[in-house]
């Protein structure tokens, strides 16, 4: 065999490798995020871990929001392609889960989670598709990040893309008129701590019966919010820090727009309800204190009086002399003691109740060196009773 037959040769086994490779890559098909629903019969991969995992505490960090490009033709029956800007994370992001909306009578709240097959990943940027949706028809769509620990991202902003009818029907002409994307979409406070006002410019078409479809973004998905035949709008809130809005135009022939821009509204903090200032229980009883004095001592008359509407069941006079010079000697009606200044007079059994609108009357004998003032509050069972 010569030289030139022989190179020839090997070149010939070299492609037949190299084809049967790539058809072996092309039947495998693209790889699925983890946590992606794989097509009927196929495998799900995990995608690979773009971080290290970090050992010790409990991982609680979400992955950064992944930054929605748009949607992309993946040749594939019912397929709706999505190019994002992959997500980062301290232990690294897993995988991704994709949601869609499309528009029915009544519209859907919610959208539903689909399948997710992840074509290509770079550090810039990442392709993939869900499928099994209507061929042709327009639909909104956003992804969430999910980390090895199970934490999931704050939701992409919204793409609009129509699902891949194959093989292709031919056309109308003029083809379908899409509704134009609304702008200058702006968020701000409503009528009550409940609300965002919303208002957008709107644009026209050459079509009539223009509605705009409005969504909400809270910390861990989007929903449908309501619409508006007007370019304003207003939308109600929960209790998170934050909320973050698009617009998307439709029109009679339900064909969806792109996505307006994006507007987060942020409500002030609502102070919290002041705790009411309770209503204080009125006296139940009444104190009359009628003293003598003389040189260097004094005796006192106390009328204790049931005010209240219930008996008195057992009492216990207190009060406190006003100067330290002031000491009790002796007492009558009633068992007397003093600490300091303070005095009390404890009911004895035979005078221990005292019926609403009646009195018990006790005294005392005491001492002093100068003056002798009376006690200026007094108390019965730690309630304070009125003076008179």
């Amino acid at each position: 065999m010569s030289r030139n037959r022989g190179a020839a040769l090997r070149g010939f086994l070299i492609g037949c490798l190299a084809a049967t490779a790539t058809t072996a890559a092309l039947i495998a098909g693209p790889v699925p995020a983890s946590g992606a629903v794989p097509p009927p019969g196929s495998a799900a991969v995990a995608a690979p871990v773009l971080g290290a995992a970090a050992a010790g505490a409990a991982d609680t960090t979400r992955p950064s929001e992944p930054g929605m490009l748009g949607a992309t033709n993946i040749y594939l029956n019912t397929a709706l392609g999505l190019v994002w800007t992959p997500s980062t994370d301290d232990t690294g992001v897993t995988g991704y889960e994709v949601y869609t909306w499309t528009y029915t009578s009544p519209e859907s709240v919610t959208f539903a989670r689909g399948p997710l097959q992840i074509v290509s990943s770079t550090p810039e940027r990442v392709t993939g598709y869900t499928y099994d949706l209507v061929p042709g028809r327009h639909y909104l769509a956003y992804v969430v990040a999910v980390d090895a620990a199970g934490n999931r991202s704050v939701p992409s902003l919204l793409a609009r893309g129509i699902a891949m009818a194959e093989p292709p029907s031919p056309g109308p002409t003029p083809g379908p008129v899409i509704p134009p994307t609304p702008t200058d979409l702006r968020a701000g406070g409503g009528l009550g701590a409940d609300y965002a006002t919303l208002t957008w410019t709107g644009g026209t078409d050459s079509t009539s019966g223009l509605v705009w479809q409005v969504f909400r973004r809270s910390s861990t998905e989007w929903n449908y919010a309501g619409y508006s035949s007007l370019p304003r709008t207003m939308v109600r809130i929960g209790t998170e820090p934050s909320y973050t809005f698009q617009v998307v135009t439709r029109n009679a022939a339900g064909y969806l727009s792109l996505p307006s821009n994006a507007a987060t509204y942020s409500p002030a903090p609502q102070s919290p309800t002041p705790t009411p200032t309770p209503t204080p229980t009125p006296p139940t009883c009444s104190v009359t204190y009628e003293v003598t004095t003389w040189a260097s001592g004094f005796a006192a008359n106390v009328t204790v009086k049931n005010i209240g509407t219930t008996d008195i069941d057992g009492w216990r006079l207190a009060f406190d002399f006003p100067s330290a010079a002031q000491h009790l000697t002796q007492g009558w009606s009633a068992a007397w003691a003093q600490s300091g200044t303070g005095v009390t007079a404890a009911s004895l059994s035979w005078n221990k109740t005292i019926k609403p609108g009646k009195s018990q009357l006790i005294g005392l004998i005491g001492t002093h060196t100068s003056a002798n003032p009376s006690p200026a509050a007094f108390t019965v069972n730690g309630r304070p009773c009125t003076t008179g």
